[in-house]
């Protein structure tokens, strides 16, 4: 990890930048937000690494913040709309060029990359960037400061100091809430600003906002490729046109439209998600689809629309679940459940003293595996003990067809493992070495009586390692419970506090 002095350093430089630079325009608030953007697709070797980021990406990151700002701003419906000034004098040349690129009917910038405009609007902008921004951004009291990246005489390149890519990215957030927030006193200070902005309830929204309408072109494909169902809840979206299109990296989080971040969703689960970060087992459905079986489609239907770079967004969302793992944070499972980024456990687990859903221990239905339909995760390296406690992780996650006979299954909830010994082998219901077992996470919302249920138990051992075991449990007296093997070779166990309950069984897959 990037030594925690230079993080500190870090936060303290770019509040110094934004309090001590110098800002007549707001060219330098852009390659702030525009570094920050590329370090977050760029992954790192090592959190120390240097990062050469060169300007021609830069220049696509700054055409592509200043694309909204070149459309007229009206503060209400029935106000007169003028372009809003980025500095105190002439209009900056970035907004004329690429307002005039609009009055000629581009709507967009992939449209604008492939038109005649754009040799002379990737020109303007590059002029722009070096004559100023570039080398002006880190002179702080009129002293140039390069603790960011050392002003060099290059005309292709920047390359950041060691460290700074990882610093940008572990605390991307906030960089980019500073640098629109100081963009956005910046408009609202220019005096030519005031009259047109009113009661500038709308700004934010106008210069930094999600564009609706180019949201409603990805609604179609990605109801197709989600066969008509909420890509969280997995249950049909009844009202199609009226389906969110929700961002699955969240737009606060990373405030780029790629097209491969998109999936369609219920209003209610997406706005229960708001804009958290989902659960891994949402994220693996997510790469599952978009970046894998409908990669190209989404590409090809969207790329007129949205910047469509299935490994970009890869990249994206690898940075924000570093962050969130790093951070401890909260991931959105469904509505008012959520897990831990990074716990070692597949849920937020329990303890086993806490109830969950009642299902009997020899009532465990037998069914067969044969719906393409939906896919549910398979944990190879999770091996579920009928034994002793076994070490297993959930490092790894296969795709595999849900079970069928077993009424409605969710991949957000249901998962699959094998058995692993015999001590579980007995009774009317017994559980063989190797047998598929489909399981169901448990959450405090799930509440009811563990008596009489098979469930399956985490514990660590000394090393830190987590282990797995089966076993019906059973209630005995001051609310204590035992642990229960179907095969009487194998002694019952007192539940204690160092084991958790994080599935029950919901059947055996043959």
């Amino acid at each position: 990890m990037a030594a925690m002095q230079q993080q500190l350093d870090f936060i303290a430089y770019i509040q110094r930048m934004l309090n001590e630079g110098e800002f007549v325009a707001t060219y330098k608030f852009a390659l702030l937000h525009a570094i920050a953007d590329v370090c977050v697709e760029h992954p790192l070797q090592q959190p120390d690494s240097e990062l050469v980021i060169t300007l021609d990406e830069l220049v696509d990151k700054l055409i592509l913040l200043y694309w909204h700002h070149a459309v007229p701003f009206a503060a209400d419906s029935n106000g007169d709309a003028a372009l809003l000034k980025q500095n105190a004098g002439r209009q900056s040349k970035v907004i004329s060029v690429l307002y005039e690129c609009q009055q000629n009917n581009i709507r967009n910038i992939r449209q604008l990359k492939l038109s005649q405009y754009w040799p002379a609007i990737y020109r303007a902008t590059l002029a722009t960037l070096k004559d100023g921004p570039l080398w002006r951004l880190q002179i702080l009291s009129k002293q140039a400061e390069c603790f960011l990246y050392p002003h060099s005489n290059s005309s292709k390149f920047i390359k950041l100091n060691p460290g700074i890519a990882y610093s940008f990215r572990r605390f991307y957030d906030l960089v980019v809430y500073l640098a629109k927030n100081a963009w956005l006193q910046k408009i609202q200070s220019i005096k030519d600003n005031q009259k047109l902005l009113g009661a500038q309830s709308q700004l934010h929204e106008f210069l930094f906002g999600v564009d609706r309408n180019a949201l409603n072109k990805a609604r179609p494909v990605l109801i197709e490729i989600q066969r008509g169902l909420c890509f969280y809840c997995h249950k049909p979206l009844k009202d199609q046109s009226s389906a969110d299109v929700d961002h699955f990296i969240p737009f606060a989080r990373y405030s780029t439209d790629l097209g491969h971040n998109f999936v369609a969703a219920h209003s209610g689960c997406n706005n229960s998600k708001r804009d958290y970060l989902a659960a891994q087992v949402h994220r693996d459905n997510w790469q599952q689809q978009n970046l894998v079986q409908h990669a190209a489609v989404l590409s090809t239907e969207l790329a007129a629309y949205f910047f469509c770079d299935a490994a970009k967004s890869l990249a994206v969302s690898d940075w924000a679940y570093g962050v969130a793992q790093a951070n401890g944070a909260k991931l959105w499972l469904n509505k008012d459940e959520f897990v831990v980024a990074g716990a070692a456990q597949l849920v937020q687990a329990n303890p086993v003293t806490m109830s969950i859903a009642p299902v009997a221990a020899n009532d465990a239905p037998t069914i067969t595996a044969a719906d393409d339909s939906l896919r549910l995760c398979y944990f190879p390296n999770l091996k579920i003990a009928c034994g002793h406690f076994k070490t297993g992780n959930v490092s790894e996650a296969e795709q595999w067809p849900a079970p069928t006979g077993f009424g409605s299954l969710n991949p957000a909830k249901h998962f699959l493992a094998r058995a692993s010994g015999n001590s579980m082998n007995g009774g009317k219901s017994p559980i063989l070495d190797g047998q598929l077992l489909l399981l169901e996470l448990i959450s405090p919302t799930s509440a009811g009586s563990l008596q009489n249920c098979t469930v399956a138990i985490e514990r660590q051992d000394q090393s830190g390692d987590n282990q797995y075991l089966l076993r019906d449990v059973k209630k005995i007296a001051d609310g204590q419970y035992l642990l229960i093997a179907k095969n009487p070779d194998y002694p019952p166990l007192a539940a204690d506090e160092t084991m958790r309950t994080f599935a029950r069984l919901k059947g055996i897959v043959e």
